[in-house]
């Protein structure tokens, strides 16, 4: 698509510091417009003559004071800087002129100027490209088949979660016997040879490991199983293919090791004590009523997400559109920041490098659920009121009065998060909104996926 627009020689002698002659924008991509621009060869030659004026007064010519030189003799040896000076003057208020004159284009980042072309009396001319922001005109969104794959609340999951939680309260009492399964070991260990030659560098002293876990090698395991404190043994460890350190992955490594300290591990008992140390809990039936309702909002908002991810799916799959790269870039240099910010360090260059890889697809479909939801409220006219604003502070203080919403009310208000907590709430308006138009096919969860 092509349009090319008069000057309105009126709004441009207010509201610009150029004059245009035209402008016409090309749409390359739905996200990409390539801008060409035409000014009169005055306004070049009056950008020439200004950075002349200027630069006359920084320079210094033999033979003549700071600033005395005649302008023929600066213009002469300083051709090069001034047309250099006059470019960077000329071209972003030609630009933004030019955007006035549009009307519509709003760019999300600087434009890439090319074809620059000037000089010998003709007109001033160049070509801007820029990235905007995509229109998208969803369809297919009333009737779209799609099928949900739900997930039931387990059948064990209070019991495991009670046995995580005394997992992660366990006590450990050092004794005097063989270790065994759950017991915590304190050993020394060190590289051999299949022969026993020691291999020098890889002493480690004082290492402390839960003998049997998930975490630890069986076949490490199973070699120091049965040992009691101060006995030592020697024994060979095959790492699988997959491991994860690639310098061990397929390899077969001999190990001696000395056990130091055999300690058993003690869970605290499920009794009324023990749910008081939790929180304000009075009983273990108060405990356990609380961990249901915890799976049960983890299971539904599991199952809310798989919906979700199921609507946007398939609408994507009908509705095919690109998002801007320069958005990508930044909301990937945006997840980079947050993990460094996590792990408090900076990623060298080479995982900087395998980090862009990895949530440039992650980053590219978030950014496409957001443009899907935006054309969704706008075709639709969904919106978010002060009415929905305050039902929403009302759930979130989960009936406790009016003391507890304006408590919330102040906290959003001091994170500025607003602004956030509104798009929050429209984008579920806007996913029940798809929910109540698709056809949705129910599916339990596949073993192999649950």
């Amino acid at each position: 698509m092509s349009t090319s627009k008069p000057v309105n020689e009126q709004n441009t002698e207010q509201l610009s510091l150029v004059e245009l002659i035209s402008v016409d924008i090309e749409e390359t991509k739905s996200w990409q417009r390539v801008v060409s621009v035409a000014l009169p060869d005055s306004e070049w030659q009056n950008a020439c003559a200004a950075q002349l004026i200027q630069l006359r007064k920084k320079v210094s010519v033999p033979g003549f004071r700071k600033g005395k030189a005649p302008k023929e003799i600066v213009e002469n040896q300083f051709a090069g800087q001034i047309s250099v000076d006059a470019l960077e003057w000329l071209l972003p208020r030609a630009w933004q002129q030019a955007l006035h004159q549009t009307g519509g284009l709003y760019p999300i980042d600087d434009p890439e100027f090319s074809d620059i072309d000037f000089g010998d009396g003709k007109d001033f001319t160049f070509k801007a490209t820029c990235e905007i922001k995509p229109e998208v005109q969803l369809e297919g969104y009333k009737g779209l088949k799609v099928t949900w794959y739900k997930d039931e609340v387990p059948a064990d999951g209070l019991e495991r979660t009670i046995e995580s939680i005394r997992e992660s309260r366990a006590e450990y009492v050092e004794v005097e016997r063989a270790a065994a399964d759950s017991d915590r070991l304190t050993a020394d260990f060190r590289q051999v040879e299949e022969d026993g030659a020691i291999i020098e560098g890889t002493d480690v002293n004082g290492h402390e490991f839960e003998l049997g876990s998930a975490n630890i090698l069986p076949e490490f395991s199973d070699g120091v199983r049965g040992l009691a404190v101060g006995e030592e043994t020697k024994f060979p460890v095959n790492y699988p293919e997959d491991f994860e350190q690639e310098t061990l992955a397929g390899q077969t490594r001999y190990f001696n090791v000395t056990v130091r300290k055999v300690e058993e591990k003690k869970l605290p008992e499920v009794s009324d004590e023990f749910a008081a140390s939790l929180g304000d809990f009075e009983n273990v039936d108060q405990l356990k009523d609380q961990i249901g309702k915890n799976i049960n909002a983890e299971v539904d908002q599991n199952n809310r997400g798989r919906l979700e991810a199921a609507l946007v799916q398939g609408l994507l799959a009908i509705n095919e559109f690109e998002v801007p790269p320069s958005m990508i870039n930044r909301y990937v240099t945006h997840m980079i920041s947050e993990q460094e910010e996590r792990e408090q360090k900076k990623l060298t260059d080479a995982d900087r490098k395998q980090a862009e890889e990895n949530f440039t697809p992650g980053a590219e479909l978030a950014l496409k659920r957001w443009f899907m939801l935006e054309a969704v409220s706008r075709q639709e006219k969904i919106a978010v009121s002060d009415e929905d604003f305050e039902n929403h502070l009302q759930n979130l203080a989960a009936g406790q009065g009016e003391e507890e919403v304006e408590k919330i009310r102040e906290s959003i208000k001091r994170s500025q998060a607003e602004g956030r907590v509104r798009e929050d709430i429209l984008h579920r308006k806007i996913y029940s909104y798809l929910e109540e138009q698709a056809k949705i096919k129910e599916e339990m969860v596949p073993l192999n996926q649950a």
